[in-house]
Formats: structure tokens, sequence, C-alpha cells
């Protein structure tokens, strides 16, 4: 499944100064709450309190992976849940409710480009949703994680938003999401066994 980028509107400078890009390190995530109230669903930060629920939400989501035949690692997400409270000033992590529930929670962080000293890009690392949920909740909680992202994104001033999806399942269903959520693939990835 290649990665995907998501478009953020206005174009930004390719040049711009180590001043600027020092001040958009220590920038803050911003995120628009409440996008639709009508729908039910809310995106906002994450939260202590959303530990228990993202928790289920990841082990759902493990069990779709290629990956899934390894051991779920609670260590290791006790650790990414450290991390995330922390919030270092390039990450952000969102959940998403539905109905004063988390229903889905989404990881990104900002940097630039390796071989650049250009704008930031954000790369997800990962979209998630609780699969209890019948498909079209399901749909609109993940466009709404792809919205508050993009606004996350737009706060630091990234001039691109990569979304790499390397779950190795339902590709057809991801791709059709991400095409509604203005995506394009730029890229693959691939396994060497």
């Amino acid at each position: 499944m290649p990665s995907l980028l998501i478009g953020l509107g206005a174009k930004l400078p390719m040049d711009i100064s180590q001043e600027s890009l020092s001040a958009i390190a220590f920038a803050r995530p911003e995120i628009e709450a409440d996008r639709k109230p009508a729908s039910g669903l809310r995106v906002r930060l994450f939260d202590e309190g959303d530990i228990p629920a993202v928790r289920d939400i990841m082990i759902q989501h493990h069990a779709t992976t290629v990956f899934r035949n390894q051991p779920f690692s609670d260590w290791k997400l006790k650790k990414h849940f450290q991390t995330i409270l922390s919030r270092p000033p390039r990450m952000v992590c969102i959940v998403a409710e539905s109905g004063g529930v988390p229903s889905g929670v989404a990881w990104a962080t900002a940097d630039s480009y390796m071989l650049s000293d250009g704008p930031l890009f954000a790369n997800v690392q990962v979209i998630a949703v609780d699969l209890k949920l019948g498909p079209i909740r399901r749909a609109k909680i993940f466009l709404a994680l792809v919205a508050g992202l993009r606004d996350w994104a737009r706060s630091m001033g990234a001039s691109h938003s990569f979304v790499h999806v390397t779950t190795g399942s339902k590709l057809r269903a991801t791709d059709r999401l991400m095409q509604a959520a203005g995506a394009r693939p730029v890229g693959g990835a691939y396994v060497v066994p």
C-alpha cells in the first residue's frame, strides 16, 4: 500500500529560515475541536483518561495487521502513552469521541525532510478506529481524525502530511477512505522476507 499525501491547501515557501523552524518546533498543537457537533463526533487531544479505551482500539488494530502473529506489547504501548502524555512539541495524539467515548486515535510527528532544511512534514504513524462500531460510523471517525491531523499539520507549518499505511489489510477500503479525505498516493511499502 502506498504512502498517502494529505493535501494541506495553501503552499508554503520552500526556503523557511532557521528562526521560523525554531518557532515551529515549539508551537503547541492546535486541533479544531467539535468539527461537526451535529454528528456527535468530537476530535481532541489525547489525555490520561483515554488509556483504557485507546489500548482496546490499538489491540483491535494490531489484530488486523500483517504483524498480528507477533505478541501485542503492553510494555511498548505504555511507553508510547508516556511519550504522548509528555507532549513533545512536534508530536500529536488525537482522539475522536463518538457519544463521549473514545472511538478512534491518530498519532503523528512533524520533522523536516532528511535532505532539506525546508518546512516540516507531518508523518502519521497510526490511525485506528474502534472496529466494534458499524462501517459507516468507523468511516466518519476515520475522516474526522484525518481532518484533525490536517489542522494540526497546518498549525505546525507542515508543507505535507504523509500517512504510512503498513497494516497490509483491507487495502482497497483504506484507499477509498484516504481518497475521500483528499489524499493521493506518492509511494509504496514493500515487505522483504
